[in-house]
């Protein structure tokens, strides 16, 4: 009996051991827990929300203007091209530029030349475009004066049109002859 007494009290003092280290250990973590909700405090007020909201904002309009970018048409390209590959027996009048559908984009003008050769010059000028694809001229007829007027429609390439694609054509293009130029210069054709 003495033996069960004496481990009886060696597992009361245990029990009174373990149950103080308990306690201690939660007032210890308690006290961790409130230092570091206030170190976390501290820190988030180092960061100035304010701040925060704003660079948040400045990175939505950065966003969106990227993707403006991404889809913005350069028509000065179109137009260079059209400048340049335009025979010097043909005008063009009556500009449209409209949605063909599927993100595509189709440019129609009416026009005159001087003769039924310089539409059919024009045509294989066109015919050689990075942008202008299916050149299609129709309604060709003669004016009073003599000349030839006719109709034109093609669809644009969005790709060799795309602003994005024009700066990085920029660069690419720097030591190119004609500064500024993202297309080659075509010579007018046809005689005077």
């Amino acid at each position: 009996m003495v033996f069960v007494n004496i481990v009886a009290g060696a597992l009361l003092i245990l029990a009174i051991v373990a149950s103080g280290g308990v306690f201690l250990f939660k007032t210890y973590t308690q006290q961790s827990i409130a230092s570091k909700q206030d170190s976390l405090e501290k820190q988030r007020a180092a960061f100035e929300p304010a701040t925060i909201e704003e660079l948040a904002r400045l990175d939505r309009r950065i966003g969106a203007s990227s993707q403006l970018l991404k889809t913005h048409i350069a028509l000065s390209l179109l137009f260079q091209d059209i400048e340049g590959r335009t025979d010097i027996n043909v005008r063009f009048k009556n500009f449209k530029y409209e949605p063909a559908g599927s993100g595509r984009m189709s440019v129609s003008m009416s026009g005159t030349a001087k003769s039924f050769n310089a539409v059919a010059l024009q045509s294989d000028i066109f015919g050689k475009s990075t942008i202008l694809k299916d050149p299609i001229f129709s309604n060709l007829n003669l004016d009073q004066a003599g000349n030839v007027v006719f109709d034109f429609t093609a669809v644009i390439d969005p790709a060799r049109v795309s602003y994005a694609a024009s700066v990085a054509g920029a660069v690419l293009d720097s030591t190119s002859t004609e500064p500024g130029s993202t297309t080659p210069a075509v010579p007018p054709t046809g005689t005077p």
